[in-house]
C-alpha cells in the first residue's frame, strides 16, 4: 500500500505564512505564544516551584507568572528562593538584560535553573531596528557566554528552531 500525499492549495499555504522583506515566515510568529514551542523541554528542566518572568497571556504551566505588561517589573521579583526562573521572549524588551539576569540569579536557589527562550536574530522581523519593542539582539553563543560570566554553570544552548527562537539554560552554581 502506498501513501498518498495531500497537496495543500496555495490559498491555505499563504494564509499560514506572512512575508516580511521578501522572506516568508509562519504566521503564528506575529501573534505571540512562542513558549508553546519550548514548553515540553522547559517542563523537563524547570522542576519544583518557579517563576515565569514576562509570562504575558501564556505563562508556563505550574510557574508563578510575572506579567510585565500589566505593571510587573523584571527587577522586582518576589522575595525568596525559587527552583527555577523561566522567561520566554522577554529579555530582549528589558532596558538592562545583564542586570536582570544578575537579579534573577539572586532569586534562584543553589542548583536551580534559569531557562531563557529568545528570538533568534536570523528572523529579520524581530531585529530591534524592525521591531521597536525589541531593544536587544542576542546570538545563542553570546547568551551562553553571558550566563557563564554571570555565575551559571553547566550552561547549554540551542541554535535556531522552527519558531525562529533559541534556548539558553544555566544552573545557579553557587550561593548568591
Amino acid at each position: 500500500m502506498s501513501a498518498v500525499l495531500k497537496s495543500h492549495p496555495a490559498s491555505e499555504r499563504e494564509s499560514a505564512l506572512f512575508e516580511y522583506r521578501g522572506v516568508k515566515y509562519p504566521d503564528y510568529l506575529r501573534h505571540g505564544n512562542a513558549q508553546r514551542f519550548i514548553e515540553p523541554l522547559a517542563k523537563e528542566l524547570c522542576q519544583g516551584i518557579g517563576l515565569d518572568v514576562g509570562a504575558g497571556d501564556w505563562p508556563l504551566k505550574g510557574a508563578r507568572p510575572i506579567d510585565l505588561k500589566s505593571g510587573g517589573d523584571a527587577m522586582a521579583l518576589p522575595e525568596g528562593q525559587w527552583d527555577y526562573i523561566f522567561s520566554s521572549h522577554c529579555l530582549e524588551h528589558l532596558a538592562d538584560p545583564v542586570a536582570a539576569i544578575e537579579h534573577w540569579r539572586t532569586r534562584i536557589c543553589q542548583g536551580g535553573v534559569l531557562f531563557l527562550y529568545l528570538p533568534h536574530p536570523d528572523m529579520t522581523y524581530w531585529r530591534p531596528q524592525n521591531c521597536r519593542k525589541h531593544r536587544h539582539l542576542f546570538w545563542p553563543s553570546d547568551v551562553a557566554q553571558m550566563l557563564w560570566d554571570l555565575g551559571f554553570v553547566d550552561v547549554i544552548r540551542s541554535e535556531r528552531d522552527l519558531a525562529w527562537s533559541f534556548s539558553a539554560v544555566g544552573w545557579n552554581g553557587s550561593a548568591t
